[in-house]
């Protein structure tokens, strides 16, 4: 009751579990490890908890893991009135570099070299967790986000992802992605349940649930868990879904609803499709409710307006009312095309080439591919194919050649036994270009 309580007297900007307590109660909240897990025991836990550490700073930093016990540390810090800080354990390292804005002000989950400050809100500005973008085109920058700009959009994730008959709510992605903590708080927000997700572990979902995953876990190999009896429907975010990937999904899986949302961290809900009827190259879907979005003339880049925006990256006190997002689009009505990331576009001798358009033509013939530009003193960047496939290479070829100007051809064919990814399971171009430049397939 005591944790009830507190919670009771914030201002509806800070995080509002005990509302959620109070309304969900004896419901359960989580499933870690076959167990269930209450409303009420949640709190309970969190309360244990923060009676246990020793905090001082405002900002304590958690790695985060698939089970109640990172969602019952992350309870206990808003409890406390400081701020998560939430990394994965690969950024472990770079927890001292990302943070240097904020020296002197953090500090790890489990230091207990000082007494216990007492409680006091430390977190007026209603801040729900600092976060590390998945550094997929560079250094991970550390993203804040508050509680009332997600709050305000699971109310439209409940209806356009048709939520209302789910019971159970999933995600393959880890908690320390903003996927990952969004599905889990969009749960416990609707008062789902929300189903802890091991790789490898046999899974038991005995009520409608509703999966929220990454296109890498729905291809080949990494799709074991969707056999599970039990899933209704599947949200991919976060990478390229392909039109051949669609296909062979409702082939294998005729009895899941397979939804698109796209958004990125800082942006959370830009627009969303449910795909019944396949997917169209290069389609993300309609625009979601108050979202503004438009295309920056020069470098046709996405700008995103909403209420579903982030708070700012770390050490910057500029506020947000707008975001240039790394994607390349095209605006067709409320329909949203997604072309390339600025980033990965390559200049080879003064073109633009896309590679989405390249790998468009690539997919039908292979297992998997990824498109990427690396440098070249003459040309600028040469293009460079990678691909897990068995049609031999001529076939690839002529194909190519047969659909793209010369300009637009890889100068190289690299065939390998799977595409490297980040550890928040991502292509990332830049990466792969680096590995090759290092010589990983030479």
């Amino acid at each position: 009751m005591r944790f009830l309580n507190h919670m009771r007297g914030k201002a509806m900007r800070n995080f509002e579990f005990g509302r959620l307590v109070a309304r969900y109660g004896e419901q359960t909240a989580v499933v870690s490890d076959q167990q269930a897990y209450s409303y009420h025991r949640l709190a309970e836990l969190a309360q244990t908890v923060r009676q246990q550490a020793h905090w001082q700073a405002r900002y304590v930093v958690l790695v985060a893991q698939p089970d109640v016990t990172f969602i019952t540390q992350f309870l206990a810090i808003h409890l406390a009135g400081r701020i998560p800080v939430i990394v994965n354990k690969a950024d472990v390292a770079q927890v001292p570099q990302v943070l240097a804005p904020i020296a002197g002000t953090w500090q790890w989950l489990t230091d207990q070299d000082q007494p216990d400050a007492a409680t006091t809100n430390l977190n007026p500005r209603g801040l729900l967790f600092l976060g590390l973008t998945s550094g997929t085109t560079g250094q991970p920058k550390v993203y804040q986000r508050d509680w009332s700009s997600w709050r305000v959009g699971f109310d439209q994730c409940q209806m356009v992802f048709d939520m209302a008959a789910i019971a159970g709510v999933m995600t393959t992605s880890p908690l320390g992605t903003s996927l990952g903590l969004h599905t889990l708080l969009l749960s416990l927000y609707l008062g789902k349940t929300f189903y802890c997700f091991q790789r490898g572990q046999s899974l038991t979902l005995p009520q409608p649930t509703q999966v929220f995953t990454v296109p890498t876990y729905l291809a080949k190999g990494h799709d074991a868990w969707a056999a599970a009896p039990g899933i209704m429907s599947v949200v991919t975010c976060g990478g390229e879904l392909s039109a051949e990937l669609v296909q062979t999904w409702h082939r294998q899986h005729p009895q899941h609803q397979l939804y698109e949302l796209y958004g990125t961290s800082e942006t959370s809900l830009v627009a969303w499709q449910a795909l019944t009827r396949g997917k169209q190259p290069q389609q993300v879907g309609h625009l979601f409710p108050q979202v503004q979005a438009a295309i920056m003339p020069d470098s046709q880049q996405l700008v995103v307006r909403s209420p579903y925006l982030f708070a700012g990256y770390l050490g910057d006190a500029t506020a947000v009312h707008q975001v240039m997002t790394d994607d390349v689009a095209r605006l067709d009505g409320d329909g949203l095309l997604i072309l390339s990331r600025a980033s990965d576009v390559m200049n080879h001798g003064g073109n633009k080439i896309y590679p989405s358009e390249i790998e468009q033509i690539l997919q039908p013939m292979v297992t998997t591919c990824v498109v990427f530009g690396v440098p070249d003193a003459v040309y600028g960047e040469n293009i460079v194919a990678l691909l897990v496939t068995t049609t031999p290479l001529t076939t690839i070829k002529a194909v190519l050649q047969a659909h793209l100007p010369t300009y637009k051809l890889p100068s190289q064919y690299l065939v390998v036994a799977d595409i490297p990814k980040t550890t928040q399971g991502k292509v990332s171009r830049a990466q792969l270009a680096a590995q090759y430049q290092a010589g990983k397939w030479s």
